[in-house]
């Protein structure tokens, strides 16, 4: 990746394991030897609010934080959340995102949330690749490791990983039963980029 700043911005709400995605992917990046800059904005975490993360790999860099226009990689765990942090997309960059649509809670009071079909056609003008994650996390044995499919699709889209370094990492980050069902579904995702791609 020579001295370029591969900066990814993982958006989604509280409660999808983005914070524990972001960790992984900074940790695992470290262990390779890149130098790894991370950051986080959170919304109410607890109560399904916004939760964005910045994860900057390689180069020389001090902030942890990077503006609009910026990001090489949206990685978005829903799709509300992803459409409305496009803005930090840098021209050519790519979308990865999972088909999880969970408008806010708001919106049932307002009506005014943009439909599942609305917010996939605009991701559609942006060639955004959108995977079936909840599906996988599944059959893989763990409905909560969306998170985990979305590292798989990332890094067999950009191969910026090895892959030894990324099932340690999950294994020391999420420990036991829900670890390794958790690399189950991070080669899944791996699997499932290359079967569509």
């Amino acid at each position: 990746m020579s001295n370029k700043v591969f900066n990814i911005l993982i958006a989604g709400i509280g409660g999808q394991g983005g914070l524990t995605l972001s960790r992984i992917l900074a940790e695992a990046a470290v262990k390779t030897g890149f130098s790894v800059k991370t950051g986080e904005t959170l919304g109410m975490a607890q109560r399904y609010g916004s939760v964005v993360s910045f994860v900057r790999i390689g180069g020389n860099t001090y902030s942890p934080i990077f503006g609009s226009g910026e990001a090489d990689v949206l990685l978005g765990l829903e799709l509300t959340e992803t459409v409305r942090n496009m803005r930090y997309l840098r021209h050519h960059g790519s979308i990865i995102v999972a088909d999880e649509y969970r408008p806010p809670s708001m919106a049932s009071i307002t009506g005014r949330a943009p439909s599942r079909s609305v917010l996939l056609a605009e991701l559609a003008r942006y060639n955004a690749v959108v995977v079936p994650a909840r599906k996988i996390a599944v059959e893989a044995g763990n409905p909560r490791a969306l998170n985990m499919v979305l590292l798989g699709v990332l890094n067999a889209a950009t191969n910026i990983l090895p892959h030894h370094v990324v099932e340690d990492t999950i294994r020391s980050i999420i420990r036991g039963e829900a670890g390794e069902k958790s690399v189950r579904a991070y080669y899944e995702g791996h699997k499932w980029f290359k079967n569509h791609r």
